[in-house]
Order: C-alpha cells, then sequence, then structure tokens
C-alpha cells in the first residue's frame, strides 16, 4: 500500500471517530447547551450543571483531545477550554495533558511503524530547525510547547532523530504542559465570568507565536545573507 493511501485512511478513520466521539460528547453536554440558549435559567443553574459532569465527561474530552490531536490541522484548543471549564483548572489541565500526550504518542507510535509520511517531510523548514539544535531533545520539547509548529512535524522530527523512546515520552509531556495549562486556565477564567482574564490569556498565547514566527523568520534572512557573502 502506498504511503499516500495509508495516510488517507488513517485521516479518514481520524475524522470518522472525532465525528463519533464528539457526537456522544454533545449528548453529555445537551443541557448544558439548552440551558445556555435558554433566557430563563439561571447564570447559577448552568454553571452548577456544567460543574456536575464526571468521569465519563472527562475520558471522552481525554479520547478526543487525543485523536485530534493525531490528527494533522485540527486544533485542540475549544476542548481544552471546556475541560477547564467543566473541570477547573487542575483537573481540566491534566485531563488536556493526558489528552494531548497520548495523541502525539500514538502519532510517533505509527509514524515509526507505517512510516506512511514521504521523504520531503524531512526538507520541512520546522523539521530542519529541531534536528539542526545543538540539544535536538530540547527543541523537541520547545516544539510541543508552541502552538504555531505543527504537532505531526514535531513527531516526525522525534521520529526522525530515533530518539529512545523515554526521551520522546518525557519530552511530549513536558512539552504540552504549558498549552494545557493555559487552556483550562482559560476555561476556568469563564467559568467565573472573567472575560478579560481569559481574553489577556488568549492574547499572550498570540503574541507569543507572533514573536517566535518574527524570530525565525529573522533569522532565516540573516543565514540567507551570510550564504550570499
Amino acid at each position: 500500500m502506498k504511503k499516500k493511501e495509508i495516510r488517507l485512511i488513517l485521516i479518514t478513520l481520524g475524522i470518522v471517530l472525532i465525528l463519533m466521539v464528539g457526537y456522544r460528547l454533545y449528548l453529555e453536554y445537551q443541557t448544558d447547551i439548552q440551558l445556555f440558549l435558554n433566557p430563563r435559567a439561571s447564570k447559577e443553574e448552568l454553571l452548577a450543571h456544567i460543574r456536575s459532569h464526571g468521569f465519563s465527561a472527562s475520558l471522552l474530552l481525554i479520547v478526543l483531545t487525543a485523536v485530534m490531536c493525531a490528527v494533522p490541522g485540527i486544533p485542540t484548543s475549544v476542548i481544552g477550554v471546556i475541560a477547564g471549564l467543566s473541570f477547573g483548572p487542575f483537573i481540566g489541565a491534566g485531563i488536556n495533558v493526558l489528552g494531548n500526550a497520548l495523541g502525539n504518542i500514538s502519532a510517533v507510535f505509527l509514524m515509526h511503524r507505517l512510516k506512511f509520511l514521504d521523504k520531503k517531510t524531512e526538507t520541512n523548514h520546522w523539521v530542519q530547525s529541531i534536528r539542526q539544535m545543538k540539544h535536538p531533545k530540547i527543541g523537541v520539547m520547545l516544539g510541543y510547547m508552541i502552538p504555531v509548529i505543527p504537532s505531526s512535524m514535531v513527531n516526525f522530527a522525534a521520529d526522525a532523530m530515533k530518539l529512545p523512546l523515554q526521551q520522546i515520552v518525557m519530552s511530549i509531556v513536558i512539552g504540552v504542559i504549558p498549552s494545557s495549562v493555559l487552556y483550562a486556565c482559560g476555561g476556568e477564567a469563564l467559568f467565573h465570568g472573567y472575560n478579560k482574564t481569559a481574553v489577556t490569556l488568549v492574547a499572550s498565547v498570540t503574541v507569543l507565536v507572533g514573536l517566535v514566527v518574527f524570530i525565525y523568520k529573522d533569522r532565516k534572512k540573516k543565514q540567507g545573507k551570510q550564504r550570499q557573502k
């Protein structure tokens, strides 16, 4: 079977799984949505019901986050905020870390076993930047921390460098902690009505991402000029 066909099958299976788990999660939160849309429902009733979700909801959030994280191009930020909104900053962050870590570990495992990415992926600028760092395993960790870098490229870099499994798992877990905590805190801020706090958190991430992109492009320009000389 060709690599392109394997990728297509895996992505299709991932999307189907996302739709199935997403629908089950919708049923879990259906009453919350109805209360939110009902103008007669009190805020206290809505908030109490949001925080009444238990193990089944947390398990669905973990599975959905993991699958969304493993499928390229699908952001998990909304699910991360819902986790914080439903379970608070600490448990919510734990749910986010577990989901993101499982998703990335699964993706690395599939890449290693099935080899479904083309050789041209090795020339991707993010992959090259990570592999050319003095301490590549730290580069992998930072790659997971920065939202603008596609996790699929970081996963490929981790697999291509043939890092030990223990180092890959450690890099993934540590790398996903900052964004996981941030999204959970954003959900907690929304729960308490701190809309400004939530906006500030999102703005901080946006500024950080913009700064990273600017530094990367500036560094690339300097390297280009040095090569011309």
